[in-house]
Order: structure tokens, then sequence, then C-alpha cells
């Protein structure tokens, strides 16, 4: 190989190396070894950018039903009372996922940590990627006896069996009693597996958790496609949590997760030409996962539910707002 092949073949290797270490430096991808990295909610959600934001509530109104009440745990983790029962939807509490360090910053005097949440009937988990599937967040939880993930994916969680947890793999369609609460998996149009982005043989999922007079559905993560619409006219859902962030670029990533817009234009499926049920929008102002901003996603969630007229709730972070006692 000649002097010019040679630094050739090095400028092929460096540029694709180099603009990988200036895009991990400009997302923030290296920070959080050598310490926590945190944002007060209101900067990291973008929430303190939105004119007349409304308050971060934990109480949700369900047209009718009992109120719903939903703590945030960041990202897409909640921790859910209704009629009585508890459930974890996605909890994931550690400091990193993979490269990217934890963003959102609990209130000082808040809980942290898993072992200081109450104890729970189950966990609800929409697919086994990094940041919906935490295993040290579900090994921490107090008597935690039982997560529910998509059927095939039972593998993931092998190690959960040694602290006593009893796991369930269900398939789209399929239901199961959570204490007084009816849980179904519904379709997610998202990739399953632990450790990549794409398609694959093990499935994502909703989750529609349903009690007397009302349903709550909670999306998990997925991309726009017409399972909206079905899951509007079979299930009617008064409260969609919705992910609205992670959206850039556009292919492949936003072809799997919802854009802010994506997510109101998911709102008004739901509604199935009546009312769209009220969104909790999640998935934002936590970790850096994608081009687009953890703050960034908020602001054009609100203008673009404000325009269409789309009922929305901030997330009230767990311990803010009201909330029950345990």
């Amino acid at each position: 190989m000649t002097p010019v092949h040679r630094r050739l073949a090095l400028g092929v290797v460096a540029a694709p190396a180099g603009v990988a270490a200036g895009l991990a430096l400009h997302l923030g991808w290296g920070r959080g070894f050598d310490g926590p990295v945190s944002r007060p909610w209101e900067s990291a959600t973008g929430w303190d950018r939105i004119a007349g934001a409304p308050p971060p509530e934990t109480v949700v109104p369900a047209a009718g039903g009992e109120p719903v009440i939903l703590h945030w745990l960041g990202h897409a983790g909640f921790l859910l009372e209704w009629h009585g029962n508890r459930l974890l939807l996605d909890p994931h509490l550690s400091a990193r996922v993979t490269v990217s360090p934890r963003l959102l910053e609990m209130p000082p005097g808040l809980p942290r940590g898993a072992a200081d949440l109450p104890p729970v009937d189950a966990a609800l988990i929409s697919h086994a990627h990094f940041d919906h599937l935490d295993l040290p967040t579900l090994e921490a939880v107090p008597a935690l006896p039982r997560v529910l993930l998509p059927a095939g994916s039972e593998g993931y969680v092998e190690r959960l069996a040694g602290v006593g947890l009893g796991v369930t793999g269900l398939a789209p369609g399929v239901s199961t009693a959570v204490g007084g609460l009816r849980v179904t998996a519904v379709p997610a149009l998202h990739g399953g597996s632990r450790h990549h982005p794409l398609a694959s043989r093990h499935r994502a999922l909703g989750w529609v958790i349903e009690a007397t007079g009302a349903t709550v559905y909670f999306a998990g993560d997925t991309g726009y496609g017409p399972h909206f619409e079905a899951i509007g006219q079979r299930h009617r859902p008064a409260v969609a949590i919705l992910p609205i962030g992670a959206f850039s670029p556009p292919f492949p990533i936003g072809r799997v997760h919802l854009s802010p817009e994506q997510a109101v234009r998911a709102a008004l499926d739901l509604g199935w030409g009546g009312t769209p049920p009220r969104v909790v929008p999640c998935h934002f102002g936590t970790f850096v996962l994608s081009l687009d901003r953890a703050e960034t996603a908020l602001p054009r969630f609100a203008r673009a539910a404000d325009r269409a007229g789309v009922a929305w709730t901030m997330p009230a972070l767990l311990g803010e707002g009201a909330c029950s006692r345990w």
C-alpha cells in the first residue's frame, strides 16, 4: 500500500469515528460516569418554555370513572394507583440508560430509588429495551410479586426469579386480572429486542388497564400506525399515556417512536371520531436517546395539542402534587 493509499484508508476509518465522538459529546453521552448529571424538572422537560403551561398534576380525571393517580418516575415510568391497586409502568430509576446519563432531577426529600416505592401489585413492562426494562429497578422494588411483559421476552428477566418474582408473558389481545383491574396487552409499532432498536422476533406491547367505568391506555413505546384507531374502537380509553420524545432522525428512529405531533394525531385516532382521551405525555425530559434534545418534545407537543383541542396533563414527579399516602 502506498503512503497515499494509507492516508486515504486512515481517513475512511477516522472520519466516522470523529463524527461519532463529536455527536456523543454534543448529546452528553460521555457525562455522568464520575457523578450525577441532573437538572431541575422545569428545564429538563422544557416545561419552563411553555407560556401558561398547566401545573403538573398527579390526579388525572377519567371521564366519569374514579380519577387515576399517576406518579411520574421520569422517562416512560409511572406508579399508577387506581381502585385500590398499584401498578408500576416501565419503571426506570437508575442513573443511566447505556450511554445516556439521567438528566431529570428528583426534588430534594422525595423518593430517589426503587427501594423507596410502596408495595405494588405488579409491574407492566412494554418491551425489553434498556430504557423500559431496567432490571436493577425491578429487583429493588419492595415486595414486587409479579411482572407482566411481552410473550417471548421472559428470557430477558430470568434473574428476577431469584428474587421471588413471578413473570408472565402476554401476547396482544390477552388479558389478565391484577387485583381489581383487568390488564390487556395491545399491539405497538416498535421492536422488542433487548439489544437493538430494529425489528425483531420479540414483541413490544402497549397495555390497556380497565376498571369500573373507565379505561387507561399506556402505549409504552410505539411509532404511529393504525393500531391507535383499533384500540380506540375496542377500548375507548379515557386517559392515554403516550410517548412524545426520541423521534429524531425521522428515519430510522422516527418510524418506531412518536413525534410530539404524531402523539396528538394518535390521541385523535384513539377518540375514534368523538372526544379524544386526556393525554399524559411521557418518554421525554429524562434521557437523551436520539438527536432531539430532552427538553424539546414537551413544548412542541403542547403547541400541537392546543391547536387540535386535545386535553393533556403534565405528569407530576413522584411526591409532587396531590398523592395518596402509603
